[in-house]
């Protein structure tokens, strides 16, 4: 019995072993398919008007001359537009930035700072609506960039809908640890980032340096640049609605060493996204599951110790994969990962610290680092996890009765869900939700598949959505008094879920077609 265990966990180790092998050396070989010249997009036609958003609390010292360089960028000036937001500030920002001039300065002075996800948001509700938008370009306030970065973001957004772009570190006083993630930034840009570009799979969004198209805001009507965890969630919600965030290498940014700040996911966030967004539909979409696998890229050292055990235990014992095969794939990782070191053109000193990395993180992992607080904090979630709920009470009509019925939402690891309830029967969402408004949307399709309506905000011809800088968009407005007066000046706020006698299905979607409907009822 427990040796029919071993062998078993050993078969599973490894098909994760060749899984991994082929799927990196797959990336590596990439890097080396020939790259399409790049197009110096020229035709005044084919520039696209952007708008650059900064977010920048106290960065004096590096803020002033990114808004210079932006200033001189080889592209045409009418169309780009520079928006820096200047949250609570209490240095010399704002008025070195309004002598260089160039930009629209958004000053928030709020007691405490608003924070990047929400300054940004607040600064989207405010412009989305500007006409002749093509895209966003978001920076961090402590880049620099090349006077040909916004025609390289023109190019790449020309063929992408959401585009990443490189962050290159310059060392400055750097320290061993800098050094360390220094050449694995350079090495996963170089390799990793350029390979999965070139097969067309979707990379993680970096808010630090990225553009995406106008149709993207308008249809998602959120952004979430919260933390690295929340970016790797957002950028999940693109993948799933087939905007697939395309790394471009020749949309540089570079940051000094003293200025970076190393921002990565928790390996427990990774394996809640995954239990949350896996499910048998999500193979439908390959480069949804892909992304969604991905989530479990091997550590060297452990991938190193699964081999060496696989080969000892092959050796001397029987086993389903004999030794000539874990030798094979050990030659083929190994013959992948030279090749990539040539293709990253790391040598030396610089190749050493990669080589570190591994041992680096081992350290710090077993120094208590954040990897095993977080497991340990998974384990007291789970043995006591906090869900936030609330129901309301709805109404549900067949087209001649009306139902009283409930509506449940639930958060739980910020991950959100609806279930509806109709005395004794439940009806829940077919996964989890990256967004409330997601949730309560699927919800009202499983409903109306059944022949029912649910009679909420949500579904309702008068509700459009509002930004809120909150990632759940649960608020909109109620435009009835729109439709009954053109000269109405206030339209009020309201809910997702929010119910009133003024109902009129979602699909009635124009004030025209709003008041047609009202006349012919």
């Amino acid at each position: 019995m427990i040796n029919g265990l071993i062998i078993f966990i050993l078969a599973l180790c490894f098909l994760y072993t060749a899984i991994f092998t082929v799927y990196f050396a797959v990336i590596v070989a990439s890097n080396f398919i020939g790259s399409k010249k790049k197009n110096d997009v020229r035709d005044v036609n084919s520039y696209k008007n952007l708008i650059v958003i900064i977010y920048s609390h106290n960065n004096e010292k590096t803020i002033v001359n990114l808004l210079e360089q932006l200033n001189k960028q080889n592209y045409p000036r009418a169309n780009y537009q520079i928006h820096i937001i200047l949250d609570t500030c209490t240095d010399d920002s704002s008025n070195k930035l309004e002598f260089v001039g160039g930009a629209k300065l958004w000053r928030l002075t709020d007691d405490s700072p608003l924070g990047r996800d929400k300054a940004i948001s607040w600064l989207l509700e405010n412009i989305l609506s500007f006409k002749k938008v093509d895209g966003y370009v978001f920076l961090n306030a402590d880049r620099n960039v090349k006077n040909d970065f916004l025609l390289n973001v023109n190019n790449a957004l020309q063929k992408n809908k959401v585009v990443v772009g490189s962050t290159q570190i310059i060392p400055e006083d750097a320290q061993f640890s800098d050094n360390v993630w220094l050449n694995v930034n350079e090495y996963n840009t170089n390799i990793m980032k350029s390979g999965r570009s070139k097969l067309g799979l979707a990379v993680p969004i970096d808010s630090d340096c990225m553009a995406i198209s106008q149709e993207v805001l308008e249809k998602l009507r959120c952004i979430d640049f919260k933390d690295a965890n929340s970016e790797l969630k957002y950028s999940f919600l693109l993948v799933k609605v087939n905007y697939i965030p395309v790394f471009s290498p020749e949309i540089k940014t570079f940051v000094s060493s003293k200025d970076y700040v190393l921002r990565r996911p928790t390996f427990a966030f990774k394996m809640s996204l995954f239990a949350h967004c896996f499910n048998f539909k999500s193979f439908s979409n390959f480069k949804f599951s892909e992304f969604l696998f991905s989530l479990f890229k091997p550590n060297p050292i452990v991938l190193v110790v699964i081999l060496l055990i696989l080969m000892t235990y092959s050796f001397h014992y029987y086993f389903l994969f004999d030794f000539p095969w874990n030798v094979f794939l050990a030659v083929v990782l190994a013959v992948s990962f030279g090749l990539s070191i040539y293709k990253s053109q790391l040598y030396a000193k610089p190749l050493m610290y990669l080589a570190l990395c591994p041992f680096y993180t081992l350290g710090a992992i077993l120094s208590g680092n954040k990897f095993i607080n977080s497991l340990l904090t998974n384990v007291r979630k789970k043995q006591n996890r906090e869900i936030e709920k609330i129901t309301v009470p709805v109404n549900v009509t067949n087209g001649r009765s009306v139902f009283p019925c409930r509506l449940e939402l639930v958060s739980e690891d910020g991950f959100k869900k609806a279930i509806f309830r109709y005395k004794n029967k439940k009806q829940t969402t077919q996964q989890s939700y990256v967004r409330m408004c997601d949730a309560v949307k699927n919800i009202s399709d499983i409903l109306a598949q059944h022949g029912f309506r649910i009679k909420i905000c949500q579904s309702c011809a008068y509700f459009s959505p509002k930004i809120d800088g909150t990632n759940n968009m649960i608020k909109g407005y109620c435009n009835k008094k729109a439709v009954d007066d053109a000269n109405c000046s206030e339209v009020p706020e309201t809910i997702l879920w929010g119910t009133c006698e003024n109902f009129i299905p979602e699909e009635v979607n124009k004030v025209i077609d709003i008041s047609n409907y009202i006349k012919n009822k």
